[in-house]
């Protein structure tokens, strides 16, 4: 039975509009708004408190937190009895003070304990962006490098850069995509934050994309041998529709699962869900829709500038 093929490839400048029109808002947040930051790159301290009893409701909680006066403390629950709040560090003030005037506000609603105690200083912090931003780049390289060597027998006029070049392309596209969104989105939800597991969600959507990439680019690979008479073009577009419903039935199965954490998960784990469910999606529209028409836009680049190089 014949099979329907979308012409993914032909219309590969309307993925380009689409793919810029996707992340140009988040690119416009980033130099107007910037990251909301948690504490773990701007320094402060992280309490988490415990009742003994039911805990209160979050309203009344909230109330008692502003009237410990501590400036630009947030509060989250987490399980059933839990509470986390953060505040960052104050000039003359210690950590330890402004801890206790949370505590002693949020005891007037019910007798609680203190689970954990964790400050964070502005060196800390700095060195942990430094060592973020270091491992984006690591992982980036070191996933150029190995699909540069793994697709070194692809039949000519490919080359194995541009299958590492463009993949990376894409891999960028979903990273700014991601972030840009989590800096709107901390924007007007100021509980939205980054902090060191959403550089975690990144490194497993880099992981995530690259490996839905690579199913495809294998593809164009074997057609490449299999039918050497047909264009470039054809032979990618070809194989992005032969591994269109996988990359699919894949991610949705994975988006499933992640949404099901996001909604019924603990506020804990909240952010990181929602990175890995962005970067996720993100990641496989931009290994269908953006991939393979960067490599394509590459090659026939390079052979109208190389005559000879086409098939």
């Amino acid at each position: 039975m014949k099979t329907h093929s979308f012409d993914i490839i032909g219309q590969r400048r309307r993925w380009y509009i689409l793919s810029a029109l996707m992340i140009i808002p988040g690119i416009i947040s980033l130099f107007v708004w910037h990251l909301n930051v948690g504490i773990d790159f701007k320094g402060g301290t992280l309490q988490e408190l415990t009742f003994v009893s039911d805990r209160p409701s979050v309203d009344s909680l909230r109330d008692n937190v502003q009237k410990a006066e501590v400036t630009g403390a947030t509060l989250q629950t987490s399980g059933d009895k839990n509470v986390i709040i953060r505040f960052p560090n104050a000039d003359g003030k210690t950590p330890r003070e402004e801890g206790d005037k949370l505590s002693a506000a949020l005891s007037a609603s019910d007798q609680l304990t203190e689970s954990s105690f964790q400050n964070i200083g502005g060196s800390v912090a700095q060195d942990t962006s430094r060592k973020a931003v270091i491992a984006v780049i690591i992982t980036c390289i070191a996933i150029v490098l190995f699909i540069a060597y793994s697709f070194r027998t692809v039949p000519r006029p490919a080359s194995s850069w541009r299958f590492a070049v463009t993949a990376i392309g894409a891999m960028a596209h979903d990273i700014l995509f991601t972030v840009g969104a989590f800096s709107l989105i901390g924007h007007f939800f100021p509980q939205i934050e980054v902090d060191a597991l959403f550089i975690t969600a990144l490194l497993t959507v880099l992981g995530f994309s690259v490996n839905d990439t690579i199913v495809v680019f294998d593809r164009i690979r074997e057609n490449l041998r299999r039918t050497p008479n047909k264009s470039f073009t054809e032979i990618a577009n070809s194989s992005v529709n032969q591994t269109l419903a996988r990359s699919l039935n894949t991610s949705m199965t994975v988006l499933i699962i992640l949404v099901s954490l996001l909604v019924l998960g603990g506020d804990s784990i909240r952010n990181f869900i929602l990175a890995l469910a962005l970067g996720v999606a993100v990641g496989t529209y931009s290994s269908i829709f953006n991939a393979s028409p960067l490599l394509v836009s590459w090659q026939n680049m390079v052979e109208r500038k190389t005559p000879q190089l086409k098939r």
